[in-house]
């Protein structure tokens, strides 16, 4: 009867024992089973450069593949990565806690959006759940953005900003949005074997390269209309568009456009702003996206982020199914602001319509010399492949004698300075002749104020060893020659290589040789003489960039020897047909150079120089005679409707 308690007391101890050995090895058991998945944070870390990356190859997911989670992806997030150029910034911001096999971790987005309009930034939480085979996240489209729902996906839509305006001086809008239409092919609407001869029809209709259009045509996607030419609103009466509009996938497109106020109007002043191509972004170091507007040349250039503003941008959530979107950050586009230049609508109309039958190349320039305002930059309405008046580089013939005079008087030759003009004078073995119309019986002795009054080569080139290649090249530096281009003006400003010597020293002083310069340039020279300091031109009304330093500047007694030598050129000259100007009086300078075009054939530059008052007028033809015959009266025209004669 005392063995049975024994017995019960020993078994107690050992089922406890037992028992404590079981609970231990379940606790052993779910702590290997825990250390060997983890607890999540490492795969947390893992989904998060995955969303990044779009790259979810060592991301375990639950019931989605690898390159099915690729494809959502693409999908959410596609049109955010073009847009933007680069992936977004994931970080996972908080691992969160573990709660019956599950982790919730915190993600934070950081996107650089386009068109420099910032970051946005925004979290989403991502599910990690621990089943037998490890942890794996779940994906779904309120992962990749804020609270999207399983059919939403992202875009960025730009906000265009309002353009400002090019105005002259007077506030006139010169630039701005016009009304066009964009005419070209729908490729939709036509075949694939007849896309060619369609793109060649039009092509012929509406003037344009037809090869060119049809490498463009072939070029664009299977979806795409193609542009083939922009047209104003007002133009539109000059293209046949009834035929067009019988060619098999013809399309006209209402659009607004930036453009100037006239065709045509100064050109190689304002310049133009045009859509960026691929070309443009890939050598913009990011600083240009696509639909960015890019400036070329001219003020347009020089004052594009002022005139186009800042492009904001709209960040949705788009269902395309619903056709819904909704808008999850908005950044306002900032417009752009007006630039005023100095140009005067009228007087480049009227400088315009002075040259408008020529027929080669030719300029117009017009200068007030107290501001250094470009009042006019005009072209002849042929064989203009450049703004001539501007970058145009040709001897200047005789209105360079200007810039001689001053170097002679530099060297104590005074206007009453006797020199000789024989009809022909040779140097270091070549030969120079004056222009067949300076009348014979001026050969001979004569004061330098006739020798200026009458254009004589001889008589300045004889000088050249009183005027050194250095002298005379500082001289034409006292006048604004060789000084740098405005802000806002593609131009060149002249150049008088100082090394020359002999011949190209000799040719120098009467404007020829391997002195070279433009209108521009020329109007300049005069203005600074006009003025009494070397001017600087401008084209932009803020632009105070004021008068140019020089070594030597003009002192008053040259001011007035030279402005009165170049009123001898009027009274008694080659300029004597605008003696009888009323109003201030006119100073100026003809000038001729000799050129030989592809042909062999000896041509004239035709030049001229005057100022009246407060303003220059200098007008050049390429191929003219005489510069008091052809580019004379251009000049005579636009003095005499500046002045409202």
């Amino acid at each position: 009867m005392d063995e049975a308690p024994l017995r019960t007391r020993r078994r107690g101890p050992v089922i406890i024992i037992i028992a404590l050995a079981v609970i231990a090895a379940l606790v052993v058991g779910v702590l290997l089973w825990r250390d060997r998945f983890g607890d999540g944070a490492e795969e947390a870390e893992a989904l998060a450069a995955a969303l990044a990356s779009g790259d979810f190859a060592e991301v375990p997911l639950e019931g989605l593949s690898a390159d099915a989670a690729a494809e959502e992806h693409e999908r959410v997030l596609g049109q955010m990565l073009e847009a933007t150029g680069e992936q977004p910034t994931v970080e996972m911001a908080d691992a969160g806690s573990v709660e019956d096999g599950t982790r919730t971790a915190t993600m934070e987005w950081t996107w650089t959006l386009p068109h420099e309009a910032g970051t946005w930034s925004y979290t989403t939480e991502a599910t990690l759940t621990r089943t037998e085979e490890g942890w794996a996240a779940e994906l779904e489209p309120a992962v990749l953005g804020p609270d999207l729902t399983d059919r939403e996906h992202l875009e960025i839509a730009p906000l265009d900003p309002q353009l400002g305006k090019v105005t002259d001086r007077d506030g006139t809008a010169l630039y701005g949005p016009h009304a066009v239409r964009v005419l070209g092919l729908d490729k939709t609407q036509l075949e694939e074997d007849t896309q060619e001869d369609e793109a060649r029809e039009l092509a012929g209709v509406l003037g344009i390269d037809a090869d060119r259009y049809v490498e463009t045509v072939a070029g664009y996607g299977p979806d795409a209309f193609v542009p083939a030419l922009t047209v104003r609103e007002d133009d539109l009466g000059d293209y046949p568009l009834e035929e067009a509009a019988d060619l098999t996938g013809y399309r006209a497109i209402e659009q607004t456009q930036p453009l100037a106020v006239e065709r045509d109007f100064a050109p190689g002043v304002l310049g133009s702003l045009r859509e960026a191509t691929q070309e443009d972004i890939e050598g913009s170091d990011g600083e240009i996206v696509a639909g960015d507007l890019v400036g070329t040349g001219g003020v347009l250039a020089a004052r594009r982020d002022a005139l186009v503003g800042e492009t904001g941008v709209n960040v949705l959530a788009v269902d395309d199914e619903a056709e819904t979107q909704r808008s999850l950050h908005r950044v306002e586009p900032t417009d752009g602001t007006d630039v005023a230049t100095t140009l005067d609508q009228d007087l480049q109309n009227l400088a315009t319509e002075a040259i408008a039958d020529e027929d080669s190349p030719s300029a117009v320039i017009a200068l007030q010399p107290s501001s250094g305002d470009l009042l006019a930059a005009a072209l002849g309405p042929t064989g203009q492949s450049y703004p001539v008046g501007l970058v145009g580089r040709y001897a200047p013939g005789s209105t360079f004698k200007a810039v001689t005079a001053l170097g002679l008087l530099r060297e104590g030759v005074t206007p009453d300075t006797t020199l000789q003009c024989p009809e022909t004078a040779t140097v270091e073995g070549v030969t120079f002749k004056n222009a067949d119309s300076l009348d014979p019986s001026l050969f001979g002795p004569m004061p330098l104020s006739d020798a200026i009054a009458h254009s004589c080569n001889t008589a300045m080139l004889l000088q050249h060893d009183t005027v050194s290649q250095q002298a005379l090249a500082e001289a034409a530096t006292t006048l604004g020659s060789g000084q740098e281009a405005p802000t806002g003006l593609d131009a060149f400003m002249g150049s008088v290589p100082p090394e020359d010597e002999g011949a190209q020293h000799a040719a120098a002083l009467m404007g020829q040789g391997r002195v070279q310069a433009s209108p521009l340039s020329m109007a300049v020279v005069l203005a600074s003489i006009q003025q009494g300091h070397t001017v600087h031109p401008r084209i932009l009304a803020d632009d105070e960039s004021g008068p140019v330093d020089v070594d030597q500047p003009l002192t008053e007694d040259e001011t007035s020897q030279m402005q009165d030598l170049l009123r001898g050129v009027v009274t008694r000259g080659s300029l004597d047909a605008f003696a009888d100007l009323p109003g201030d009086p006119v100073i100026g300078k003809t000038g001729t150079a000799e050129w030989t075009d592809e042909d062999g054939e000896l041509k004239l530059h035709s030049w001229v120089i005057v100022a009246q008052g407060d303003l220059v007028v200098a007008a050049f033809v390429e191929d003219g005679s005489y510069g008091s015959t052809t580019a004379g009266p251009i000049a005579r025209e636009v003095l005499e409707g500046a002045h409202g004669e």
